[in-house]
């Protein structure tokens, strides 16, 4: 009986180790507390950003560590937590993964159609319109997207850049941090 349960134990330890995602690949960024522009709330002020690809998966993993955890009513028109992607260098960046919080105060058109407040995900390839996707998280000072390589053209390697912003692109109003403060960091898979 004890040589069963040692058996048994040790399959299932084995099943979970197995089961478990590994991750192969990851590319991380630190970025100093306090250094987002000033008067920006901590809750856009990056201090980890990274990609890390799971293996057996074959998905992306993008997540960015802020100062401060994110309202969860948070008080802006908008948010934006996004990775731009370089997969084609020296081109300038291909793509832009973003997760972000839209309202009925965000200024015109920036969010897809729907119910409002809401947060949502996108891939931005600027040559296609936004593609959408639900695999993201905003927990705590965390904010995580979950990619199918694919949606980023399935590189095996690119540069990338992480930032925060309180205003769409666009509008007027420069990003609140960056993650580096100057481009880039490189990610192989």
């Amino acid at each position: 009986m004890r040589k069963l349960r040692s058996v048994l134990v040790g399959t299932a330890i084995g099943m979970l180790i197995l089961s478990s995602s590994v991750s192969a690949s990851s590319s991380v960024v630190s970025d100093p507390a306090g250094d987002a522009v000033v008067g920006s709330p901590a809750y856009v002020d990056i201090v980890q950003s990274k990609v890390t690809v799971q293996v057996g998966r074959d998905t992306l993993y993008f997540s960015m560590e802020l100062a401060e955890a994110i309202p969860a009513e948070p008080p802006d028109a908008f948010l934006g937590y996004n990775w731009f992607v370089d997969s084609i260098p020296p081109a300038g960046f291909d793509y832009v993964v973003v997760v972000r919080f839209c309202t009925e105060r965000t200024p015109g058109g920036a969010c897809a159609a729907g119910p409002l407040p809401r947060w949502e995900g996108l891939v931005n390839d600027f040559v296609n319109p936004p593609r959408y996707f639900s695999s993201f998280k905003v927990d705590g000072a965390t904010v995580k997207a979950f990619l199918d390589p694919a949606m980023i053209g399935s590189p095996t390697s690119f540069q990338w850049q992480a930032l925060s912003r309180t205003t769409p692109a666009g509008f007027g109003l420069a990003p609140r941090d960056f993650a580096p403060d100057i481009c880039c960091v490189s990610f192989s898979r």
